[in-house]
């Protein structure tokens, strides 16, 4: 869990970036809302291209750190001697998607808060925390709208989910995937140049 809640802190972080963007975007007169429109998109475009990177690197990183851990298991079954492996930073598939929930998490949290709070016929102070934090989406439902918020529009901040954890872990996905084909670029050249001694 460690590794996740770590690898989630600076994509959680941009998101207040994003967000401080999303205010000024949202300041802009509705007369120009086609131009709020793109600025909105060119947001999410930066946010998205930010942690698909960062998750693309973490991606390659781990997939790095499974090589030399698959390199001291082979080192185990021949000597028998124990050794430490870095397991919590091994590449697995869906871990990409568990740091992009991991990002989310405040908002999942925030929001079911939120519920309980107007459940008891609370205020919607969580609901505004979870909208200003996510509103690199969330401003896309505020666009050219002049409708009051009520204590059920904050729920449109949910589609940060899909929006922020695909990406993310689809991104790492591929950076684990480069660094394979690499491993398997250098071993078909190997085999070429000495055959299939080992």
């Amino acid at each position: 869990m460690k590794y996740y809640i770590k690898n989630a802190v600076l994509p959680f972080i941009y998101l207040f970036f994003m967000a401080i963007t999303a205010l000024g975007i949202l300041s802009i007169g509705d007369n120009l809302l086609w131009l709020k429109v793109i600025l909105c998109i060119l947001n999410l475009g930066l946010y998205e291209v930010i942690a698909c990177a960062y998750a693309f690197k973490l991606g390659q990183d781990a997939l790095k750190v499974r090589s030399a851990n698959d390199l001291e298991r082979k080192q185990i079954i021949m000597t028998g001697e124990p050794r430490s492996l870095k397991l919590a930073e091994e590449y697995k598939t869906y871990k990409g998607f568990i740091i992009g929930l991991m990002t989310c998490a405040p908002l999942i949290i925030l929001l079911a808060v939120h519920t309980v709070i107007i459940l008891c016929g609370g205020g919607n102070g969580a609901g505004v925390a979870s909208s200003i934090i996510y509103l690199v989406v969330y401003s896309f439902f505020r666009l050219g709208t002049s409708a009051a918020v009520t204590a059920y529009t904050f729920y449109f901040a949910l589609f940060a989910l899909p929006v922020i954890i695909v990406p993310m872990g689809v991104s790492y996905y591929l950076g684990g995937r480069k660094i394979e084909m690499q491993h398997k670029k250098i071993e078909e050249q190997k085999r070429r140049i000495y055959g299939d001694k080992n």
